[in-house]
């Protein structure tokens, strides 16, 4: 029992020793931020435990030091004046004052019986001119972006998205310059239907050319199905229905024969003599008595489908040049097989029995083909526009 006490507080230590070493190193390899989380994070659980003590000088020489190489590169960044370096120059300032958060809400830290204290500074006037700065070069390369093309646009919407992230109050029409720079980064298409199926009501069709674009990859590509007097498209979509065929309703039928030798109970063996043969205990030997059945089965295969043909033009709306045509169509089919069967259902293999149990089905109505014809035609063009770079 002993030894095993012994063993305990001897792991306990190399565990407590293992901590302080990990941070200890850390600081050897100049890797302040993680020796400071280390520390941090042993002396958050417990912090007037011995072992926890110990990080206590690992802390604030960690501490210290990581205040003094971000102010490096603070200075270090000062004069390149981009819209990278003074983001760096803001996020560093941030967490130059959660790092003293994180120690303050500590206090009082102690080693070895004595207060150990840590310097704290006044960032708040740093932190607001560095998110300035970063505001007002964010604001002025979106600014200056927006003078340029649907790239460039692009970039400054990116660019005001990122200044109403950090700094909302800037300006109080951000939100406004941002959407004015997604609506000159978009290409704005119209999306038009011409129904040339007089079998097909123009209220089935409704949706075919109302596209969701909020589902698609590209942000960049906003579709109209009905035409803005205000909005200058860029490309021009027709989606046109050319014609609907239906495949009537039709039964195949199969008839398959079906042989099985089956085992019909039991005879008793015979010798050359008429005899029945005795096994060596002197009983009488039995073997299994096997007869061929018969049996037809009848398979019937119920058809209906439905193809409606269209075609999707794309147009440049600035040069009136069609940019593609694509074939397309949307197709519904009703399959469904069933079985009958006469004779012994001994002989009938299993791969016909889900056929035998299912009883003929109503053939859906036309109109319920033309829906699913519809659906999957919308589907299609749908998945066509997705894939479409404008």
């Amino acid at each position: 029992m002993k030894k095993l006490f012994v063993a305990l507080i001897l792991l306990s230590l190399c565990i407590a020793c293992g901590g302080t070493q990990k941070a200890t190193n850390l600081i050897s390899s100049g890797n302040y931020e993680n020796a400071f989380a280390v520390s941090i994070e042993k002396l958050t659980k417990d912090k007037n435990s011995k072992s926890s003590q110990k990080h206590v000088p690992i802390l604030k020489e960690a501490y210290t030091k990581a205040a003094a190489n971000d102010l490096q590169t603070i200075e270090n960044l000062k004069n390149i004046n981009t819209s990278e370096s003074l983001k760096k120059i803001y996020g560093t300032y941030l967490n130059l004052d959660l790092r003293q958060d994180e120690v303050s809400v500590l206090q009082p830290l102690y080693f070895e019986g004595s207060e150990v204290q840590f310097d704290y500074k006044d960032y708040a006037k740093d932190i607001a001119n560095a998110k300035n700065n970063y505001s007002s070069k964010l604001y002025s390369e979106a600014t200056q972006k927006m003078k340029g093309d649907k790239l460039a646009a692009r970039d400054a919407y990116k660019l005001f998205e990122e200044l109403i992230y950090v700094n909302p109050t800037y300006k109080n029409n951000l939100t406004q310059l941002s959407q004015n720079a997604k609506n000159k980064g978009s290409s704005f298409v119209l999306v038009t239907l011409q129904n040339k199926v007089n079998t097909i009501s123009n209220d089935s069709i409704r949706s075919v050319n109302q596209i969701n674009s909020g589902n698609f990859d590209n942000q960049w590509i906003i579709y109209h199905d009905k035409k803005e007097s205000k909005t200058t498209y860029d490309y021009q979509v027709d989606i046109v229905l050319n014609s609907l065929q239906f495949q009537p309703e039709k039964t195949e039928q199969q008839t398959v024969p079906q042989e099985a030798k089956i085992q019909d109970g039991w005879q008793y063996q015979l010798d050359a003599n008429g005899n029945v043969v005795k096994d060596d205990k002197g009983n009488d030997v039995k073997v299994a008595k096997y007869k061929v059945v018969r049996a037809e089965v009848s398979l019937y295969q119920q058809n209906k489908a439905s193809k409606l043909d269209g075609t999707i033009l794309i147009k440049n709306r600035k040069t009136g040049a069609t940019v593609s045509s694509t074939p397309i169509f949307g197709e519904a089919k009703f399959q469904h097989l069933y079985g009958k069967f006469r004779g012994d259902q001994r002989a009938i293999e299993q791969k016909y029995y889900d056929a035998l149990k299912s009883k003929a089905l109503l053939y859906p109505k036309d109109y319920e083909f033309i829906k699913y014809s519809v659906l999957n035609f919308k589907q299609k063009v749908t998945n066509l526009l997705a894939n479409q770079q404008f």
